[in-house]
């Protein structure tokens, strides 16, 4: 596990829909570089049938394999839906009469499944000329069940040769033939063979291609050494020889953690949270305890009893007790070299700390959870103690948290981000969002994230509570699933009164992060609903309404150019904001930068005439603020300047309104 400064960098990856439609950027990334596997047409020929399970190891490219065959037998359509893994199948209906495809991701034997379901099951989806893909969990003992009860064979997707994936994710990622050429040509002869070992998963295949992909784009020959050392994994059974080494050894141990966590960060910041872990410890994480209970690596310090003499130990206030490359090399990590960050306003210099093997970090985090009970306490106090100055720490940290979720399992598998998601710390809380939002991906704990999430929003006791869950909406976890996350903010939010507030800011800012995602249409016409209730629900959609203007101009300018209920719904919404004594600044300054942009946007210039000349035709306080505004700006060019001025104008003079009644706000086809 790599962490790049904190936060994740590259290439924006598509999100994973879990619930409702995939979009188009998922699908055609799945179709990007895709070798066919010899089961490929076996497989589309089973889903004539309307139901296709597919199984197999992590890692071999199930979900992508069957977002191709969706894709594929549907026509090369774009409109697939993703249904969560805790669906009931019995009470499943096709939601969208254009869904040419769903897929089930990872389906959970919550709900038994008979031979008459699946019948009933093929023949909905055939009147809904639909296909369903339900990838099955690795679990042989479901898969036999499955064949045994249902008398369905399900397709084990095991990948093509590595070389026949490596080749096709090749071409895909350099399109110059040429310089593919000369790229495998710099390679020692039967390196390619050595690196294409059999039974790598396409997963580490697409790491190695985009190695190399990456070489092109520098210009630089691909370097085998590089190559060996960031595929080379670290095999679980390394682990506890390497834990071994460090047993009498706290300094190593706190190290070790620190690393594992905050790996690809500066080594100052793995080094500062080592020394905090080992105090926070308090002797845990030594082996052996003087004859006094003091821990070994004490030197005298508080709580030694009065006349007892320590044990002669190592001193944990020296300070050359331990250079940081003897730290690195115990450990197994490197130094690299230096990289220049940017953040909070200014440029700084960092030397991450990584491990020379591939996935240690991982690979460590996972052993040490599962096998030491203990463990999992201390690590939960230690980063539930994240200094509140240090959020970039958040995102490795709640990552971990996430992972270790899976790696602790059973019914209390989520009790240590509880702790988190009930914190007075905001660092606190945004680890435990992060955490459940990384946890949800497993499909497993799928469920039971859901389930939390869901008791945690009507908390009336706990706004913290409600705060992680709108944190948490603010991840992939809500923009994978938007109409829950919608429901969850419903729930959470209890208005912008007093302590109420820090919660109310975190519910708007997930509904914007929502709307940002790809979600538009959904998010606002739940906003629109909530306007006509009044109350707190009225209150949550107009106060989010100045964010979602500045979010996505070019989206409301094509609902207003429509001249549709949408663009009504706009109009209608933006007026009762201006009204609004506490919203009519953040509105009216969203309007002004439509003004600003239609400058370069002929699309954008008339959006502003139509929202204009439609609130022209009622010049109450608001409007006329906005009109007043504009008129006096300092820019004369401004776009919807003349509407203003006209309808102050007309206002002044008591002209009255003219009212078109084939249009609600008088907007013209």
């Amino acid at each position: 596990m790599e962490n790049a400064g904190g936060q994740p960098g590259g290439r924006v990856r598509p999100v994973e829909a879990h619930e409702g439609p995939i979009s188009a950027l998922e699908i055609m990334e799945a179709g990007t570089g895709f070798a066919e596997p010899d089961w490929f047409p076996a497989a589309l020929e089973e889903l004539d049938s309307g139901v296709l399970f597919l199984t197999g190891e992590p890692g071999t490219g199930r979900r992508t394999a069957a977002l191709n065959l969706l894709h594929r037998h549907s026509g090369h359509s774009m409109d697939l839906r993703a249904v969560d893994s805790d669906v009931n199948l019995g009470t499943w209906q096709p939601s969208r009469e254009q869904a040419r495809g769903y897929l089930v991701d990872g389906l959970l034997p919550r709900h038994p499944l008979k031979r008459g379901l699946i019948s009933a099951l093929r023949r909905l989806l055939g009147e809904a000329k639909a296909r369903m893909v339900i990838v099955l969990p690795n679990d042989p003992g479901l898969v036999r069940g499955l064949t045994r009860d249902l008398h369905v064979r399900p397709i084990v997707c095991t990948p093509p040769p590595a070389r026949a994936v490596f080749d096709a994710r090749l071409e895909a990622a350099v399109a110059n033939p040429a310089q593919r050429r000369d790229m495998l040509a710099a390679l020692p002869p039967g390196a390619l063979d050595e690196l294409l070992s059999p039974g790598l998963h396409p997963a580490q295949v697409a790491e190695l291609v985009a190695m190399m992909a990456e070489a092109v784009e520098k210009e630089v020959a691909p370097s085998l050494a590089g190559i060996r050392e960031r595929l080379s994994f670290l095999a679980e059974e390394e682990v506890p020889d390497l834990l071994k080494r460090l047993r009498d050894d706290s300094d190593g141990l706190a190290f070790l953690l620190a690393a594992c966590v905050f790996e690809g960060l500066d080594h100052r910041i793995v080094r500062e949270e080592a020394e905090r872990l080992l105090v926070l410890a308090e002797g845990r994480l030594d082996s052996v305890r003087a004859e006094n209970g003091e821990h070994t690596g004490g030197g005298g310090g508080p709580g030694t009893s009065e006349g007892a003499r320590p044990t002669p130990g190592p001193n944990p206030q020296f300070v050359f007790r331990r250079s940081l490359d003897e730290l690195l090399g115990v450990v197994g990590a490197r130094r690299d070299a230096k990289e220049l960050h940017t953040g909070g306003g200014f440029p700084y210099a960092v030397e991450p700390v990584r491990f020379t093997r591939h996935g240690q970090s991982e690979a460590v985090l996972g052993h040490v959870w599962r096998q030491y009970g203990h463990l999992s306490g201390l690590l939960t106090d230690w980063m539930d103690s994240i200094p509140p100055n240090e959020r970039d720490l958040a995102w490795p940290v709640g990552r971990v948290m996430g992972r270790a979720a899976s790696w602790g399992g059973g019914r209390r598998a989520l009790v240590h981000i509880r702790k988190l998601a009930e914190s007075e710390r905001r660092t606190s809380r945004t680890i435990a969002a992060t955490a459940l939002g990384m946890a949800a991906e497993d499909p497993v704990l799928a469920g039971e994230v859901k389930y939390r999430l869901r008791q945690w929003s009507w908390q009336v006791q706990s706004r913290w509570l409600r705060s992680t869950v709108a944190y948490t909406c603010e991840t992939g976890f809500g923009a994978s699933r938007p109409d829950l996350a919608l429901s969850l903010l419903h729930g959470a939010y209890r208005g912008m009164e007093g302590e109420e507030r820090e919660v109310g800011m975190a519910v708007r800012r997930a509904l914007g992060f929502l709307f940002a995602s790809g979600s538009q249409d959904t998010v606002f016409r739940q906003l629109s609903e909530w306007s006509g209730r009044g109350g707190l629900d009225a209150g949550l959609a107009l106060g989010t309404l100045p964010l979602l203007l500045h979010e996505d101009a070019p989206w409301f300018a094509a609902r207003l150019l429509e001249n549709g209920e949408v663009g009504d719904d706009v109009i209608r919404l933006v007026r009762r904001a201006l009204d609004d004594k506490e919203l009519f600044d953040p509105t009216s300054r969203a309007l002004v930068s439509w003004c600003r942009s239609a400058a370069w946007s002929e699309d954008q210039r008339r959006a502003v005439d139509v929202v204009l000349s439609a609130l022209a035709q009622d010049m109450r306080h608001g409007v006329l603020r906005l009109f007043v505004d504009i008129d006096r700006h300092e820019d004369k060019a401004l776009a919807g300047r003349n509407i203003a001025g006209a309808a102050l104008d007309n206002w002044r003079n008591g002209v009255p309104r003219q009212t078109d009644s084939a249009h609600s706000y008088g907007r013209t086809p």
